[in-house]
């Protein structure tokens, strides 16, 4: 279970109109010529924004979201995360099926997906080859760092269309002290020290991330140098990660993280009293704005401890394309993957609109200009009035070096970060030694990767 995973259950999202049936497969309709059918776990109103701006521009050509989960969500915690999980594996069984099969539709939403497996298959084309077989389409126009975190095995298999920041926090400076970060370079031995004398009382060290799902958190980034999957290889028995374990006990152990993720949900966006907290910026306005409203505009942001110092920003998609190697319309399954890439849908914004950050440089310029002049009704979680200072040129750069720092996409692949919470539960909680876990989620994590 990971921050996709409490995406999926709490994030944005509702019914389309689409009219897209869970029995619809891809294929060419005499009506309208070419039916082009888009595998997603679940509909949402920007998907009709999508299909109805889409068929505009292409006539003849129609657009179907194949929604695999159309089950309501269980909005109670402990029910949410066992729906979420059973969700996500039913969706995953059901692609992989299809996809073996021959019948996938022509494009699929990989946000939970394991891609990577697919792509060791060759059942997604690699949409690398068809950006370079594409005159019309310039990379240049990207941030092409957010493209080299997709590629695998020389090909690239998913593409995403925009970005929410996995490894960002907001830390309370007036908390906080003379305590000194280097946030390019902390670990979580140094979160800890710098942490636990300054947990405020009656609150945390680190808000927003439940305890259960600490290791994911931990690892992300991180999980890269534990997993291999092109060689199909794991170091879940190394002494890097059996130090992680004994740190995450250690930091539970401690009370540094306390938070269940049924006080997570319940006190909501009530952010109570944080030394950090784990944010996951997916809009600009909350890079610009979210420091001023934290601790009466004390608030910093931060890089998350990692065990890979200096290893840049790290990201998920809301957003992640892939396209089905048996498509019988691979071309027009590329034309669309390029119209959400364009200005008109990276810059759509409202009600309807995409959920995350644009991954087009000119798009994203252009919304950091739109903050340039502060706006006069800002409050804070009190209701009082904030004032904002101008957004000066520094600040947008900055701002920017967000974008242009990103290395590592979060994992997609949940079925890893759930064996390693499962198995790492009886260590965590004193049952097991640490040799012995380590050596059971390097063996059932080798196992899975090569299925």
């Amino acid at each position: 279970m990971t921050a996709a995973m409490l995406s999926s259950c709490f994030g944005g999202g509702g019914k389309n109109g689409s009219g897209a049936t869970a029995g619809e497969g891809g294929g060419t309709s005499p009506e309208s010529g070419i039916t082009l059918t888009i595998a997603v776990e679940r509909n949402e109103g920007f998907f009709d924004t999508l299909k109805q701006k889409f068929e505009a521009s292409h006539p003849g050509v129609t657009v179907n979201f194949k929604e695999y989960i159309a089950t309501k969500l269980d909005k109670g915690a402990a029910g949410a995360m066992k729906q979420a999980q059973r969700d996500t594996e039913k969706f995953v069984s059901t692609i992989t099926t299809e996809l073996a099969s021959g019948h996938a539709p022509d494009l699929l939403v990989v946000n939970i997906l394991p891609y990577k497996k697919y792509a060791d298959k060759h059942l997604l084309a690699d949409i690398s080859k068809l950006m370079a077989d594409d005159s019309s389409f310039d990379s240049s126009q990207y941030y092409t760092n957010i493209f080299d975190t997709m590629k695998y095995k020389g090909g690239v298999y998913a593409i995403p269309t925009s970005v929410q920041f996995t490894n960002l926090w907001l830390g309370d400076t007036s908390l906080l002290g003379d305590a000194h970060i280097d946030d390019n370079a902390w670990t979580w031995q140094d979160f800890a020290e710098i942490a636990k004398p300054r947990i405020p009382q009656g609150g945390t060290a680190l808000g927003g991330t439940p305890k259960e799902f600490l290791l994911s958190t931990m690892l992300t980034p991180g999980l890269e140098q534990f997993v291999d999957p092109e060689k199909k290889k794991a170091a879940f028995d190394s002494p890097g990660f059996k130090n992680l374990l004994t740190q995450a006990k250690t930091l539970l152990d401690e009370g540094i993280v306390s938070e269940s993720f049924e006080e997570l949900v319940t006190r909501g966006k009530d952010k109570g009293m944080s030394l950090f907290e784990y944010v996951g910026f997916r809009y600009l306005d909350e890079l610009i704005f979210d420091p001023l409203m934290m601790a009466g505009g004390k608030g910093a942001i931060f890089r998350a401890p990692s065990v890979t110092p200096n290893g840049g920003y790290s990201y998920r998609s809301n957003l992640t394309l892939a396209i089905n190697e048996k498509s019988k319309h691979k071309q027009m399954a590329w034309e669309f993957v390029k119209f959400v890439l364009s200005e008109e849908i990276q810059g759509f914004e409202g009600k309807g609109g995409m959920r995350g950050m644009p991954v087009r440089k000119a798009t994203f310029r252009h919304a950091l200009e739109l903050f340039k002049e502060p706006p006069d009704d800002l409050k804070g979680p009190d209701g009082k009035p904030i004032a904002v200072p101008p957004l000066t040129p520094e600040r947008m750069d900055e701002i920017e070096s967000y974008m242009t720092g990103i290395r590592t996409m979060q994992e997609t692949d949940d079925k890893i970060f759930n064996l390693i919470e499962t198995e790492s539960a009886s260590f965590l909680s004193s049952r097991k030694s640490v040799d012995e876990v380590a050596k059971s989620i390097q063996s059932k994590v080798e196992t899975y990767l090569n299925e």
